[in-house]
């Protein structure tokens, strides 16, 4: 099966992200955006807004105090907080009405993803904001699969759960792994290349690939570990060397930091 085959199967289906969100994806590396018109913009979709506003006072972003209004957000999180909080629901409103899936699973481990990312690339000293966006979207073509072709979907899931690898069974099943359904997603949601080849390249660790795809294929490694209960210890004398390096991790921030890792990547709350 090609990539196009699956986008033809899932044909009138797909979630579309709101246009805000792309214009905020798109942002990332611009010194002069708007914010206020940003927020307007944000502020005349009331889904999104009550989906924000959520995501805002969940134990993953919420404070002392309690957001109440798109301003109170750019207020007490900051832009570029908001900015990862708009993407985030609109991303995952976007995908709300896939039937037959656990998306609420799904989307505790891509917000694990995503804060684990996040907190590398700042040890990494690449950029946060864009991580995060790295790391949500990092398995983002399972859902698609889940769309054009649920039956396969469902079996490569009982296949993995029963020990499976599941790169090699997703190729032998689908002729392909989800990197490459998730960066043609990103592709057709007009997402930068950045992002599309971080998806893309993130299982290829070895390989001279982009900072972002060693990101994220170092946060699904942490995330992995720490979910099945590996200490912090052990999680850092585990950690693949090269990657580490190409990272430029250095070992003392990154021992400091275990702890913060291990709550970004077992964190439970309510997102929905």
């Amino acid at each position: 099966m090609q990539v196009a085959e699956i986008f033809d199967k899932a044909s009138g289906k797909l979630p579309m992200v709101p246009k805000v969100v792309q214009e905020l994806v798109a942002s990332f590396h611009q010194t002069n955006v708007n914010i206020d018109e940003i927020t307007d913009k944000v502020g005349h979709d009331q889904v999104l807004t009550a989906r924000v506003l959520r995501l805002a006072n969940s134990a993953r972003f919420g404070g002392s105090r309690q957001v109440g209004s798109l301003d109170d957000a750019v207020i007490l999180l900051g832009f570029d907080n908001l900015r990862v909080l708009v993407i985030a629901s609109g991303v995952t409103g976007a995908t709300a009405g896939i039937t037959n899936f656990d998306m609420r699973a799904f989307w505790q481990r891509s917000f694990a993803m995503a804060n684990t990312a996040k907190r590398l690339a700042k040890l990494a000293g690449l950029n946060g904001q864009l991580g995060y966006t790295c790391g949500l979207l990092a398995n983002i073509g399972e859902l698609v699969t889940y769309v054009a072709v649920p039956e396969l979907a469902e079996q490569i899931d009982k296949i993995v759960r029963g020990g499976a690898d599941r790169v090699t069974t997703e190729r032998m099943l689908l002729g392909m792994d989800l990197t490459d359904v998730g960066a043609e997603l990103a592709r057709r949601w007009n997402f930068p290349d950045e992002i599309q080849e971080a998806i893309y390249h993130q299982r290829e660790l070895l390989d001279d690939v982009s900072p972002y795809a060693l990101l994220i294929g170092l946060a699904s490694f942490v995330v992995s570990g720490f979910c099945h209960d590996m200490n912090e210890s052990d999680m850092l004398r585990s950690l693949p060397l090269p990657v580490v390096e190409r990272l430029r991790l250095d070992p003392e921030r990154l021992a400091a930091a275990m702890g913060d890792l291990k709550t970004s990547s077992t964190l439970v709350d309510e997102l929905f």
